[in-house]
């Protein structure tokens, strides 16, 4: 039997693309997750690209020591850049970096890049070698020495430090081997080297980007269009949606499959401002009941609140009664108290609609709200409604 080396195991995972389909599927996920890395704050101010070259500031002042300042960007901001751009240099992920140069060759097919395409293709293949390999093109390495001054293995590049940073800090905890050594460092030094990497990082992905834009028209490389037009990050609209039904349910209540749960006994529809007061703020619930010569037609649900003397009754979505309770603030129980009512019809055709053909039938409404200290307010008005504009009849508040 013989056994697979770790050479060969890699090779087994860069197989791909192994033809035109697959290649033109390796490049829209890229361009998908590189849109994702362009939208980035970092990206879109121009920041990213002052990271790329580690820098640091020294100040000198008579007596006192001197001191360096590192240059980094906010560390939770960054973190969130090198996540979107990680992908990008994991062997097992689609749009890996390699895979993605392949994509290219595979579908040019024989064809040549020229001028500033070529220089660009050029310019990320070896700064992702570099990255890739750790030891290339690194700005500065770090020795460590051990107590008696004598080194500690070979020197760490800052390619290799920046990537241990994502590794132990970001994502795992269990470094080994030089990113164990790498932990080692002080967590400034190892996110000091991490900026600069993931910003190079963040530089190919967006270049490649570019690039991929570019060449897809020109060598009708046939890659799917979406790629370029599917939202890949949230957007102010989406912290509000519109919806059509929404429904509250008992806890762990079961849906059975192929069910509607508007259509479940306890359900409760709070698409309706009626319901949903009701439903969040019970004690603001009434129910509304309309009469023709003192018999029942109807009853339906509304819901009721207060500014100061003012009450505003919201009846079955449809309806709205707004109406001063000064008198009846002043008068003795069970006291008549006459007083005027403004109502509106809201612009929920479906609901007035409903609740119009109810009062068609009838000559008043009634309904009860709780009032001060725990006494009762009974409305009742009569109902002569011609047209949406006109105020009901002067109405009857009892207490």
């Amino acid at each position: 039997m013989s056994k697979k080396t770790d050479s060969t195991k890699k090779q087994s995972k860069l197989r791909h693309p192994v033809d035109d389909l697959e290649a033109r599927d390796i490049l829209r996920r890229f361009v998908i997750r590189a849109r994702r890395v362009e939208a980035h704050s970092l990206v879109q101010n121009n920041s990213v690209e002052k990271y790329v070259k580690p820098s640091m500031t020294i100040s000198y002042k008579e007596g006192q020591p001197t001191r360096i300042k590192y240059i980094m960007p906010d560390q939770e901001i960054f973190e969130s850049l090198a996540a979107r751009t990680r992908p990008c240099i994991l062997e097992s992920e689609p749009v890996y970096l390699e895979k993605v140069f392949r994509s290219i060759d595979m579908l040019l097919d024989g064809k040549q890049l020229t001028g500033q395409a070529k220089q660009c293709f050029d310019f990320c293949r070896k700064k992702f070698r570099d990255l890739h390999d750790k030891n290339n093109g690194e700005s500065y390495s770090i020795q460590m020495y051990d107590k008696d001054n004598v080194p500690e293995g070979r020197p760490l590049s800052d390619l290799l430090i920046g990537e241990a940073w994502l590794y132990s800090d970001l994502v795992h905890a269990d470094p080994k081997g030089d990113k164990a050594r790498a932990a080692k460092l002080s967590y400034r030094d190892r996110y000091y080297a991490g900026t600069s990497f993931f910003s190079m990082l963040t530089i190919v992905i967006i270049n490649m980007l570019n690039l991929i834009t570019a060449i897809n028209k020109q060598f009708q490389l046939n890659i799917d269009k979406k790629a370029w037009k599917e939202q890949v990050v949230a957007s102010a609209e989406d912290s509000e949606v519109a919806t059509e039904k929404m429904v509250v349910l008992p806890p762990n209540t079961r849906v059975p499959e192929g069910i509607d749960p508007s259509a479940l006994p306890a359900a409760i529809d709070v698409t309706s401002p009626t319901e949903a007061i009701r439903f969040i703020q019970p004690e603001h619930s009434t129910d509304v009941i309309f009469l023709r010569r003192k018999e029942l037609v109807s009853k339906v649900h509304g819901a009721f609140s207060w500014k100061n003397d003012v009450l505003s009754i919201l009846i079955a979505d449809a309806l709205v009664l707004e109406l001063s309770t000064a008198g009846a603030s002043q008068a003795e129980s069970l006291q008549r108290v006459e007083t005027r009512i403004k109502h509106r019809f809201t612009a929920d055709t479906e609901a007035t609609n409903s609740l119009r053909a109810i009062m068609h039938k009838c000559d008043r409404l009634l309904t009860v709200i709780p009032y001060k200290k725990g006494s009762l307010l009974y409305v009742d008005c009569p109902l002569a409604v011609k047209n949406d504009k006109q105020s009901a009849n002067n109405s009857s508040p009892q207490k």
